[in-house]
Order: C-alpha cells, then sequence, then structure tokens
C-alpha cells in the first residue's frame, strides 16, 4: 500500500535500528511530539499484520520490529514503492496491477474507496481502471463483483481463481530496485533456484508462508523421485503449494471432477503428493483434503523434469522404446511438417526426436489437465526468432488435431526452442579433415577443389596420414576427406580422388545431406501464378485499415471469408475460441489468428495492413495474416510456409508489406516480384 510520509519514515527507522529505540528518540528525529509517535505505532500495526510482523514495545527500552529478515525485506520494499510514488504517481496499468493484486490477496471484499484512499486517485478514478481489470478476468473465466454498499471481489470457480493467482504471481513479477533489494543485509541469496525477483514476490504475496520451507519439501520430493524439475516447472511447484496453503486457510478449498481422479491414485505422482502434503500438514499445521493432494499430482504430472539425453545414439534409440506410440507418431508428424516447410532433413536427428518427446508427454498431461507452465523466454523467441516461433505453430496444430486439445503460445515457445536447435545442428558447417598419402601439395589441391564445390564444409586442417592419430586428439570434426584407404572407429572415412570427382562429390553430398548445403534463406524466384500466389487472392488482402480491436478483425474479416465460400461459420468461432485462451501473436508486430482446418473448405489466407495497430494481448500488432489452412499435407500449405518462413525473417520484407499503399502493390510483394525477401 501507499503509505503516508511520516510512518513511511518511522518504518524506515525501526528498521535500520540496530534494537529497541525510545519512542521519544523517534519523535525527534521527525520533530513531532511522543504521543504522536504512540499514535502512529497503533495505526502502524495494522498494516504490519499483512507482512506478519509485529511491533514489540518494551517499558524503559523502546520499541522495535519483530519479523524474520525477508518479511522486513519486503517491507523495505513496499515503502520504496510509496517513495516512488510521491516521485510520480501510477500509471493505469500500475494501478490496475494493483488492484488485481489486492483482489487476489485479500480474503474479503475491498471497497473502491479504500482502494482510492490507497493510491491516492477518486473513485471514479478506480471504476476506470476496474473496467480492464475485469477483463483480465474475464480471460482467466472470472467475474468481477461489484455490488453498491457492499464492495468488489472475485467470483468464479476455485481452480480458475488459482490458475489466475498464479499467472498473475509468475508473469508480473516485480523487477525494479532488484539489484539493491538482493544486496540488503536482509537478503541472503542461498542457492536456492527461484530467482531473486521470484522469490520477493512470492514473500510479499504470503507473508505468512515461509517460502524456504516449501523449497526444501520440493528438494525432498526430488531426492524421493530421483529426478530434478526444470526450474519453470519448479517455480510453478512452488507458487502453487503456497496459493495453495493460503487458499486452505481462508478455507477455500478445491473441487475436481470424479473423472479427473481416474487412475491417479495409482500413479507415483499421487504417491509423491501425498509426501508432499504430509510434509506441508506437518510444517503449516494445516489438514489437506484428497482434492487437493490430487491437484498437486497433476502439477507434478504436467512438470518438466531435467533429463540430460544420453550423448551416444544408440542410447537414445533405447530410451525411445519406452515411449507411447501415439507420443512418437505425433513427434514423427511435427518432425515431417517441418521439413516439408523448410526442406531440411530433421528425421535422423535422434536428438531431436528424443527431445521432443521427452517434451510432449508433460506437455500433454498439462494441457488435458489445465495446468500453466510459464515459459519465460518467449517474448526474446518471438522478436528474435520470429520465423521458428511461426513454424512452432503449424507443429502445434499437429497435436490439436490428433489430440483434440488447444496448445497455448507458451507450450508453442517450448517447441520452438527444440525445433529451432535442430535445425541450426542440420544447417551448420560440416568440419572435416583432408588427408593425403604424404604430398601436402596434392592435398591442399583438392582442399581447393572442395571449397569451391562444398562452401559449407569447414576444412579444419589439411595433413598427411603419419599425423592423422595425434591430430585427432585435439581436433573435433564430423568427418575425413582422404585420398588413402583408411578406417577410423567413431569418424566417418569418405574415400576420394585427389583430383574430386563427380562420383566423390555425390559420396560427399550422400554424407551430409542435401540440406547441409541448403541455406534457409532461399533464393527467390517471380512465380506469379504458383501456388502460393493463388492462395492469397487480390480481394482478401486489405490495406491500411482500421479496427478498433482483435475481436473486431477476426469477426468481420471471417465473415468474408464464409460470405466467400473459404470456411464454414464454425471456423470463425474456432478462431474466436482459440484467441480467447492464447495469443497468436508471433512477434515483429505480427499476429496469425486461425481456425481448426476441419472447417476449411477452400485454403486461403487474408492479408491486413493496419493504419492504427491494435492491441493483441498486450502487443501492438499492424500486420495480421488471417490463416484459413489444413495444417495436414496440403501442398497450399507447405508452399505458403516454406515462404512465410523466410518473410517473418526480413523486418524489410514485413515493412514493404506495412508500408504498401494498395492490396495490388501488396499483391505485387507477396508474389516476389522485384527480388529476394
Amino acid at each position: 500500500m501507499v503509505l503516508e510520509t511520516r510512518f513511511r519514515e518511522i518504518l524506515k527507522i525501526l528498521i535500520n535500528s540496530n534494537g529497541p529505540i525510545t519512542t521519544k528518540d523517534v519523535a525527534r528525529k521527525l520533530k513531532v511530539s511522543s504521543r504522536t509517535i504512540r499514535h502512529d505505532l497503533k495505526r502502524l500495526q495494522e498494516f504490519l499484520d499483512t507482512f506478519d510482523i509485529r511491533i514489540v514495545k518494551k517499558p524503559r527500552t523502546g520499541v522495535y520490529l519483530d519479523g524474520t529478515n525477508e518479511k522486513k525485506a519486503v517491507l523495505l520494499d513496499q515503502i520504496s514503492q510509496s517513495d516512488s510514488y510521491y516521485r510520480e504517481p501510477y500509471s493505469p496499468q500500475e494501478r490496475e496491477k494493483y488492484i488485481i493484486f489486492r483482489l487476489l490477496q485479500s480474503d474479503k471484499n475491498l471497497t473502491t474507496q479504500q482502494l482510492a484512499d490507497e493510491l491516492f486517485v477518486s473513485k471514479v478514478t478506480i471504476y476506470k481502471d476496474l473496467d480492464n481489470v475485469e477483463k483480465w478476468l474475464a480471460r482467466h473465466d472470472l467475474k468481477l463483483i461489484r455490488k453498491p454498499n457492499y464492495g468488489i471481489e472475485i467470483a468464479g470457480s476455485e481452480e480458475n481463481f488459482r490458475k489466475a493467482f498464479s499467472d498473475f504471481l509468475v508473469n508480473t513479477v516485480e523487477r525494479h530496485r532488484l539489484e539493491e533489494l538482493v544486496k540488503e543485509p536482509f537478503i541472503h541469496p542461498l542457492d536456492r533456484r527461484l530467482s531473486p525477483a521470484n522469490f520477493t514476490q512470492l514473500v510479499k504475496m504470503f507473508p505468512k508462508i515461509d517460502i524456504r520451507k516449501l523449497e526444501r519439501i520440493i528438494h525432498e520430493a526430488e531426492h524421493m523421485m530421483h529426478l530434478r524439475f526444470i526450474d519453470e516447472s519448479y517455480t510453478a511447484l512452488v507458487v502453487h503449494l503456497a496459493i495453495m496453503i493460503k487458499r486452505l486457510q481462508d478455507k477455500k478449498d478445491i473441487k475436481l471432477q470424479p473423472l479427473r481422479l481416474a487412475n491417479l491414485k495409482e500413479s507415483e505422482e499421487y504417491r509423491i503428493a501425498e509426501f508432499i502434503a504430509g510434509r506441508l500438514e506437518n510444517e503449516f499445521g494445516i489438514r489437506i483434503p484428497e482434492n487437493e493432494i490430487v491437484y498437486i499430482s497433476l502439477h507434478i504430472l504436467g512438470a518438466k523434469i531435467e533429463k540430460r539425453l544420453p550423448l551416444k545414439e544408440e542410447t537414445v534409440d533405447e530410451m525411445l522404446k519406452d515411449f507411447e506410440k501415439e507420443i512418437l507418431e505425433i513427434v514423427y508428424d511435427m518432425i515431417s511438417v517441418v521439413e516439408n516447410t523448410l526442406d531440411v532433413k530433421l528425421s535422423n536427428d535422434k536428438f531431436l526426436v528424443a527431445g521432443l518427446a521427452l517434451h510432449l508427454r508433460p506437455v500433454i498431461n498439462r494441457i488435458r489437465y489445465g495446468m500453466n507452465l510459464h515459459n519465460p523466454i518467449l517474448a526474446q523467441i518471438k522478436e528474435n526468432y520470429t520465423s521458428i516461433y511461426g513454424i512452432a505453430w503449424i507443429t502445434a496444430g499437429i497435436i490439436e488435431k490428433r489430440l483434440g486439445i488447444k496448445v497455448g503460445e507458451e507450450e508453442v515457445g517450448y517447441l520452438a526452442m527444440h525445433l529451432g536447435a535442430a535445425i541450426e545442428r542440420a544447417t551448420a558447417p560440416k568440419k572435416a579433415l583432408v588427408i593425403c598419402s604424404s604430398g601436402i601439395g596434392t592435398a591442399q589441391m583438392l582442399a581447393s577443389r572442395l571449397k569451391k564445390k562444398f562452401p559449407e564444409i569447414l576444412i579444419d586442417d589439411v595433413i598427411s596420414v603419419p599425423n592423422v592419430d595425434e591430430v585427432l586428439k585435439c581436433k573435433k570434426v564430423d568427418f575425413i576427406i582422404s585420398t588413402v584407404p583408411m578406417e577410423l572407429k567413431d569418424i566417418p572415412v569418405i574415400l576420394v580422388s585427389p583430383l574430386l570427382t563427380e562420383g566423390d562429390i555425390a559420396k560427399i553430398r550422400e554424407l551430409i545431406g542435401k540440406t547441409s548445403s541448403m541455406k534457409l534463406k532461399l533464393n527467390r524466384r517471380d512465380f506469379e501464378g504458383s501456388l502460393v500466389y493463388e492462395l492469397i487472392p487480390e480481394d482478401l488482402v486489405f490495406c491500411k485499415k482500421t479496427f478498433d480491436s482483435k475481436e473486431q478483425i477476426i469477426e468481420e474479416i471471417g465473415k468474408i471469408l464464409v460470405a466467400r465460400g473459404y470456411v464454414e461459420p464454425d471456423f470463425v468461432k474456432a478462431v474466436q475460441e482459440r484467441e480467447k485462451i492464447t495469443s497468436t501473436y508471433i512477434g515483429r508486430g505480427v499476429a496469425i489468428p486461425h481456425g481448426e482446418d476441419r472447417f476449411v473448405i477452400k485454403p486461403t489466407v487474408a492479408v491486413i495492413t493496419l493504419e492504427t495497430p491494435v492491441e493483441w494481448w498486450g502487443k501492438q500488432v499492424n500486420l495480421v495474416f488471417y490463416l484459413a489452412l489444413r495444417f495436414d499435407t496440403s501442398e497450399y500449405t507447405k508452399a505458403f510456409f516454406k515462404e512465410f518462413y523466410d518473410m517473418l525473417d526480413s523486418p524489410e520484407i514485413l515493412d514493404m508489406i506495412r508500408q504498401a499503399k494498395s492490396p495490388e502493390e501488396i499483391k505485387r510483394i507477396l508474389a516476389f516480384k522485384g527480388g529476394n525477401f
């Protein structure tokens, strides 16, 4: 809360005091009477109750604050926020965040007057802020109840409340003053996996819950399971347990559908959840109902686990034998789509197959059971690897079609990370040694010819046969090109003529794969009349349009697609439903709203440039590709995404489309007239 100036100064004095201090000394420092200080201390105690800090008064000794160092650090941070308010009043976004914070944290209704007093604004301003707070809650299937002479409160299911609570905590971590905060003497950053920002936010949100105890209990559970959660899953589990404890203390427990309880009690995850629940009951003096234990087990079931992939491919093969057939089929379908879209060979990348398989199992559980996993670098992925993120959206369509579930942007971001790493592996330069019997001149001539024919091969060294063993001790290469017959245990050897014949070239290409020589920046050609050109008819190119919201774009352009026979009416409903669940903003001011392909009659893409950007889940969008595609083996889809991938990698082309003054001009750009993307 925003504190009055004298209250802030009193607290600073008490926090910074090495021991008890008399009210007379405090009064003298603030140039007020001792009676005023005693009166202020009574009022301050109510405020300090929210931090679980007590003002202790000892006769003839003085007063001091009784509370842990962490809680005092959070209090000091709160005072600093109040200080900053007087330098610069809260922005509307900061007020909305504050109101959400108070609504989630409070165990009783709040009044608009109360919020207005805390934020030093009028009730009219609070009423306006509540409109956006209401929209935020609606995205989490919650309602804001406003009753005259009663106040405001959140209404909705306990499960949705907790998901919203978790989303708020993980996505709105306060980072201002973070560096200074962790240097305060009250905070001792130990070897903990919560980031300092997350730890501070949790201590502030749950002052009566010892977050370190929660961390210790999770560590014990990991030890029992002989595994380790990745940091995002670890943070999500700490957050969930903290929310659960607070809600149980507020007499709010969760109710689950019986269907969701089936088989879970027999699982290893349920056994671990029982252990965690037992430890929590002992540490926090609460009773944890069976439904809550099930809910903990769901979080564990959907958690990503740290597993180092084996270094040898044969070990990966053994590991893949343990995976469900359904998951492996989805993985290979996803890889096939990427291969067809980018003309890059990935199906032989066993580490990609294993990585996706390991990733998909908890993803499917999370989506099926409505769990969320925050992706801390989603924004960076969208802005810096926009094209990879766009391709990941296509692969997510495979999961949705096979399993009938909606994949959110956080999960798409994780898929993009796996695919991006594999694409880099597939297109990275191959390192080779060139070996001849003795004549270095012959070897140098061969190396020169190789560089001309295979610019993607990095010739690491040119050596003679006697030096092979010594060189390989200190160099790591992908293969050896030799004019002398030889065999090596772990490195492929290609026997060639010093003149490098066409047959030699074919052998080398076969080894490195045709895609190694392919750059992802494909050469462009003018192909008016091609599949892509046909896919985007001129009457579906809308230039410099004005819309009030993303909802209006989806509705109005969707109606046009229906009227012209491209999609069924249910397609537009599916697009609307998707946008309620997750954002289709993919970075660089671009959004790709899309619906279920079963409602597509004839594949097409509508292109919309906007005169004024619209907000798209907190991001500004001025270029929209409204996709009505079949995310399968459709030639239209393959052709479109091959070009779309490169276009997203080119800020220049995106800007050309935005600046175009007519649909005809946009059409010419999309038809690749006048050069390369």
